[in-house]
């Protein structure tokens, strides 16, 4: 027999009074935090792809949104976890921040050498992991899937890591591709603890691996900045001087 319209209202009636006393709020399977990890790795271009590049360049701008100012950005990461960035002021000189692997420090155009406190030199050692999203399980002994959200315009896997030092992080592992959207962390800026977030977009395959072309800080909303990727290359072969003080 098909269903008169007065069925229909019926049936429409006893759902709405089912999901009323809450039977039709069916829970969300999540996946494992091994899947959504392994999913991501594939996402980015494999494992394999992964281990053959040992370092990474890129060029690019950075926008200060609180300044209202541009200027170019060189950005530079190597394995095992050291990384530097360069600002270069026009009419100033260059401001570097740089992480060799045990020390940090931030240098002006001045001079000033600014050395990075235990507690920030603590974190580098696992942010600057070159293959950090390799070693999700290395990094961070404890892990825990937080559970289904909406981070922005996305639906993520936030995923909760606390290393065995230093502060947690946690991941926001886009639903629809397995590309990591953001991480928010703890960071101290003069003296204060504070939250931080960090968006990922406009991820574009280079020499086999997915690599996001644009970060934004979006908090503290008093840091933000944008930083948009122009020129990416790996495995450079004269890396010497990356790492060093400039005297």
């Amino acid at each position: 027999m098909k269903p008169t319209y007065i069925q229909c209202g019926s049936f429409a009636m006893i759902l709405s009074a089912i999901a009323g006393i809450g039977l039709a709020e069916i829970p969300v399977k999540l996946p494992s935090v091994d899947l959504i990890i392994e999913r991501n790795i594939k996402a980015l271009g494999g494992e394999k792809s992964m281990r053959r590049l040992q370092n990474r360049e890129a060029r690019g701008t950075i926008q200060l949104t609180t300044f209202g100012a541009e200027m170019p950005v060189l950005l530079r990461h190597a394995a095992p976890n050291r990384e530097m960035m360069e600002l270069t002021i026009d009419g100033v000189g260059n401001v570097l921040d740089v992480f060799d692997g045990l020390k940090g420090w931030t240098q002006t155009p001045d001079g000033n050498i600014t050395v990075k406190k235990k507690r920030e030199v603590t974190n580098k050692v696992i942010d600057a992991d070159f293959y950090a999203y390799l070693h999700f399980r290395k990094n961070y002994p404890k892990i825990q899937l937080l559970g289904l959200e909406k981070f922005f315009d996305k639906m993520v896997y936030a995923v909760k890591m606390i290393p065995k030092e230093g502060d947690a992080d946690t991941f926001y592992f886009d639903t629809a591709t397995g590309l990591v959207s953001g991480v928010a962390s703890t960071a101290e800026i003069q003296g204060i603890d504070t939250k931080t977030k960090v968006l990922f977009r406009d991820y574009k395959k280079v020499d086999g691996v997915r690599v996001p072309h644009t970060l934004e800080l979006v908090e503290p909303s008093f840091a933000a900045f944008t930083i948009r990727l122009n020129s990416v290359k790996h495995n450079v072969k004269d890396t010497a001087n990356w790492f060093r003080k400039i005297k």
